[in-house]
């Protein structure tokens, strides 16, 4: 087996967890999904290991611990697995389910090291804390690509959490431009954001928001933008309920595409097989309810679906998440995002400033934007070209389009910016605009053929072109 090479964000950031480990006790790492945060898990583990220290490493979910029990197997060892049908060896390294290692505190070796996937879920008082607090002299490293709650706790000692210290990766928008994530090209839709749903739990009702977006104009809206905007490609609808997943699935179905329905309650190797068949293109939809969110690594498929509106940025980024691992021939991951969440959370690639202090619950934010007359594809305010089709915004359309959102019924369109106030949202009547010489072609190549066919200036598709990367 051929020796795994990490890339250099990913050596820097274990360059920086071993400086903040000679300091602190407990670290917690972040890292965008999709930034390989399995193999960095597995190079701790492999170097641990190889100074005689005992590691656990614990997840709560099979295919997270499937999944960490074949990263540390790639790295050369051969953990314990502590779960269900499993016996204790006694092996220097361990990966086991939350749960069950709370079950079995009493049979296991006190580790030097803890692993915790999805740190986030770490608060006193939870399960996660009670295996913490079993080893209080163990080093804790906390891997996590969103160190937020919905319920605002911070994880940090400040807060009444655990870690000491913060270590932060590249950036979602660093690791995108350098090709390491595939670029999101989100469309949305503004008015669902300011849907009356109401809270149970932090987060939305999801029996009142199945109800909401699994009615027949909803998912009968879902099947057609996937046909536009995605298909071939394959695609991860994330759904409110069981039911709403299994809703989902069949219409998909209807209209002559492979949909399949996974949940909590599907058979294991059942869930394993379907969530297989999205990379062998058994599977072209796979809906689901509360299980691809976190763990999920299918780098081909080429978007996701949103139907479940959430109230988290953790879990907004995590289901939108899923789509962005590159994979040959893939350019872009498509989000539809039916239900609002990019104009609650913004962008999959905005920056942003993560701590351990917590924070008061998010309401949420809204993006300004304009709307192409031409595409459909939001653009940021201050655009002059529209990115998508290269629409050139007259000055009253600019003066108009700042004055509020324009929205365009049952139709999802681009986000392509983001900010952080909440426009008052006003109806505004569409008008005919003109339409821009470059509309419709979408590659450099398509712009000299058209300069070429109405004999326009030597450089005009140079100069288009331009304009429109660095209104991008």
């Amino acid at each position: 087996m051929a020796p795994i090479v990490l890339r250099d964000y990913q050596q820097r950031l274990l360059a920086d967890l071993r400086a903040a480990l000679k300091v602190h006790r407990r670290v917690c790492a972040v890292m965008p999904t999709g930034a390989g945060k399995g193999q960095t898990i597995g190079a701790i583990v492999q170097g641990a290991a190889g100074k005689g220290r005992r590691v656990l490493v614990f997840a709560h979910r099979a295919e997270l611990i499937d999944q960490l029990t074949g990263t540390v197997r790639a790295w050369g060892l051969e953990p314990d697995v502590i779960a269900p049908g499993h016996r204790l060896l006694g092996r220097q390294v361990a990966v086991g389910s939350v749960q069950t290692v709370a079950r079995r505190l009493g049979q296991l070796s006190a580790p030097d090291l803890i692993i915790q996937d999805e740190a986030h879920h770490l608060v006193a008082g939870n399960v996660w804390g009670r295996v913490i607090n079993a080893w209080p002299q163990a080093h804790l490293i906390g891997k996590t690509a969103t160190p937020e709650r919905l319920d605002g706790k911070g994880l940090g000692v400040e807060a009444g959490g655990y870690f000491e210290a913060l270590v932060l990766g590249p950036s979602a928008a660093w690791l995108v431009e350098q090709g390491w994530l595939a670029r999101p090209k989100v469309f949305s839709w503004p008015g669902a954001r300011n849907s009356k749903l109401r809270r149970r739990m932090g987060d939305f009702d999801l029996e009142e928001a199945a109800r909401a977006f699994g009615d027949r104009a909803a998912i009968g809206d879902a099947v057609p933008h996937y046909h536009r905007r995605l298909h071939p490609g394959t695609a991860i609808c994330f759904c409110c309920t069981i039911e709403h997943a299994e809703q989902m699935a069949a219409a998909f179905r209807a209209a002559g595409i492979r949909g399949a329905s996974v949940s909590g309650s599907t058979p294991a190797e059942e869930r394993k097989r379907l969530i297989a068949g999205l990379g062998t293109g058994e599977v072209e939809v796979l809906t689901s309810c509360m299980i691809i969110s976190e763990g999920t690594d299918i780098p081909s498929v080429g978007g996701a679906i949103l139907m479940r509106p959430t109230a988290s940025l953790s879990l907004y980024l995590q289901m939108v998440g899923r789509a962005l691992r590159p994979a040959p021939g893939k350019q872009e991951a498509v989000i539809l995002d039916h239900v609002g969440n990019a104009h609650r959370h913004g962008l999959p690639t905005d920056e942003r400033e993560w701590n351990l202090a917590g924070r008061r619950r998010r309401e949420g934010v809204s993006i300004p934007i304009k709307d192409c007359p031409v595409c459909f594809c939001s653009c940021p305010s201050a655009a002059q070209l529209c990115p998508d089709c290269g629409h050139l915004f007259l000055t009253d359309e600019r003066d108009e389009q700042r004055r509020g959102l324009q929205q365009v019924e049952g139709e999802l369109v681009e986000v392509t910016g983001a900010a952080r106030h909440r426009p008052k949202p006003r109806q505004q009547q569409q008008r005919l605009r003109r339409t821009h010489p470059a509309a419709g072609c979408r590659t450099y190549e398509e712009l000299l053929q058209r300069e070429q066919e109405r004999g326009y200036k030597p450089g005009w598709a140079r100069h288009v072109w331009a304009a429109r990367q660095g209104s991008a």
